[in-house]
């Protein structure tokens, strides 16, 4: 690497000392500067063991904090879950979010050799709606889960709010559970359904019988 930096100097060199019209030296120092600094970058990958031509989303996925699992529910506390990085907008399009949503996510560990990705899209400062995304060996989306929103609603004369809880073991199986909270605070939440998942072998989120 250093000598091809050595190798780049000497020809900016030669083209300052050629005269080289409506360029100054400053102008070739700063190129040279730039140059060097994606070298450096390009190294900082292969440490990392990211190869500098992967795929942008493939780069995009090996920057983010791997949460480990078990997961249990921490509703909006997106702190308790792990370090979420903001997500640039043509990842959220790729993904199948709108332009412009506020997006964070963080890594989970593969499985059946599918990524898997958290994302939260923000819905105001605090409040989130949070979901599992499975992604193949091509960078395609296969299939996404939500595992928790909360929204307000009215059920007859009664107000109140839906809600989810989930937890999500070691080997992938998620149970998602839908309540309603009324706004009258002597009733308890109202659990609606309850839910449980698994990856399958094709990324897909397979439901599964729950015994009782």
């Amino acid at each position: 690497m250093m000598k091809k930096y050595l190798a780049i100097v000497a020809v900016v060199v030669s083209m300052v000392s050629c005269g080289s019209r409506g360029r100054s030296a400053a102008y070739y120092e700063q190129m040279v500067d730039s140059i060097r600094k994606a070298e450096q970058v390009e190294a900082m990958q292969r440490k990392a063991g990211i190869a500098p031509d992967a795929p942008p989303l493939k780069q995009w996925l090996d920057t983010l904090q791997l949460r480990t699992l078990p997961i249990r529910n921490a509703g909006d506390d997106l702190a308790r879950l792990g370090d979420f990085e903001p997500v640039p907008s043509w990842v959220g399009e790729h993904l199948g979010y709108k332009a412009g949503d506020d997006l964070r996510a963080v890594a989970m560990p593969s499985v059946h050799d599918y990524n898997v990705v958290m994302m939260a899209l923000m819905k105001d400062s605090v409040n989130a709606v949070i979901s599992l995304h499975t992604i193949d060996h091509d960078l395609q989306p296969v299939d996404w889960l939500c595992l928790y929103e909360k929204k307000v609603e009215k059920r007859g004369s009664d107000r109140g709010y839906t809600f989810m809880e989930y937890f999500v073991t070691s080997n992938y199986e998620v149970t998602v559970m839908h309540y309603f909270q009324s706004l009258r605070r002597e009733q308890k939440p109202e659990l609606l359904n309850m839910r449980r998942y698994a990856i399958n072998s094709e990324g897909l989120f397979e439901e599964l019988i729950i015994e009782l």
